[in-house]
């Protein structure tokens, strides 16, 4: 014989009834609820109780024609693994990640054909500017970076990315609350409502970006979005003239847990920020399916520049159509703590500990 338990809309903790209130009590958290409305939230959340998602998504991608291959050419990285692809007309002298010259020819393979690129915006000069200004007006930045900042390598490198079309169908539930203080006689009183809100709909996502390179941080990639889509152009080999391809190594099902993972993200904070005038909200069941989707392969343009200090490396990614930079350039420790304490170096409690926390988080 089956035991049917219900659970506090509250805590979650089971109800028993009270036969005195004659409603669904909670031992745990001391709520009752009518008994009809805790069969509503059982039915609610049996409805939108996690399921398997079983999408299916349609890949648009096929190898490059034998005249497009016959006008392209790949080359390897015999010191960092990298593999790149350019037109037949360009000469490889460097690798555009690492900056080895140890670059030798490699046999064309079944490469995937890019349906779209975006040329670059950003002109080389336009780069270098922007790596020198990057460091005006930043107090923070460790001394050595202060002066005497000189491009080791820029590297103009088209980065294979997988463009992602969806369609999400979401049915979300939150407990919420609302308090309330108010004085009755000589006592202060408290008063909690409590409340099970739902939220369900379907979200469009049209070019969202996962990049296909394995040899780029996805830390990276991401900093310097988005990419424009209205300015891409069809890809052609010709496209390639005077630049490199990094060779795309990671395959649109592996993507696609990628896009998955950010459009789930997407999708709940986009349905959490409709939840407003509560004092507290917490998701309760989440329910996210993506029925089925579209994906495509197309080349973004990225401008690495590195540069050297102290026998270390250091790199910036400048978005090649916005001009987006991200870098891995650390901040001073002890000007942040000069900073943080005021210029007389007054060290309070209080600081030390917000110090202490950032250090933890490894923001510092």
């Amino acid at each position: 014989m089956s035991t049917l338990t219900y659970k506090c809309p509250s805590c979650g903790a089971p109800l028993e009834f009270d036969g005195y209130s004659q409603e669904m009590a909670c031992d745990n958290c001391g709520n009752q609820f009518p008994t009809e409305t805790v069969k509503q939230v059982d039915a609610i959340e049996k409805q939108t109780a996690s399921s398997p998602d079983n999408s299916e998504w349609t890949v648009d991608a096929k190898p490059y024609s034998p005249e497009e291959a016959a006008r392209t050419q790949a080359f390897s990285c015999s010191s960092c693994g990298a593999e790149l692809i350019t037109d037949e007309t360009t000469v490889a002298t460097n690798c555009a990640f690492c900056g080895s010259p140890s670059i030798i020819p490699m046999q064309f393979g079944e490469e995937t054909r890019p349906t779209r690129i975006i040329p670059y915006l950003i002109s080389k000069e336009k780069a270098t500017g922007m790596f020198h200004d990057y460091f005006k007006g930043k107090k923070l930045v460790p001394n050595l970076f202060m002066k005497g900042n000189t491009i080791d390598e820029i590297r103009k490198l088209y980065v294979p990315y997988w463009l992602f079309d969806a369609q999400a169908n979401a049915d979300v539930t939150y407990n919420a609350s609302q308090v309330s203080t108010f004085t009755s006689g000589k006592y202060r009183v408290t008063k909690t409502r409590h409340f099970l809100v739902r939220r369900a709909g379907t979200l469009d996502f049209r070019d969202l970006p996962v990049d296909a390179s394995s040899k780029l941080d996805n830390s990276i990639t991401e900093s310097i979005e988005p990419f424009a889509m209205d300015a891409s152009i069809a890809f052609s080999p010709e496209t390639l003239s005077g630049s490199m391809a990094n060779r795309a190594d990671v395959d649109a099902e592996e993507s696609k847990r990628r896009a998955d993972n950010r459009i789930h993200k997407s999708t709940e904070s986009a349905f959490r920020n409709t939840v407003a005038g509560y004092h507290a909200v917490i998701p309760r069941s989440v329910k996210i399916q993506v029925p089925d989707g579209r994906c495509s392969a197309v080349l973004f343009p990225v401008w690495l520049i590195t540069t050297k200090k102290e026998d270390k490396t250091y790199t910036f990614a400048i978005n090649g159509q916005t001009g987006e930079l991200t870098c891995n350039i650390p901040y001073s420790l002890p000007k942040f703590l000069k900073w943080l304490f005021g210029l007389t170096g007054a060290f309070t409690l209080g600081g030390y500990l917000v110090a202490t926390l950032l250090v933890s988080l490894g923001v510092l």
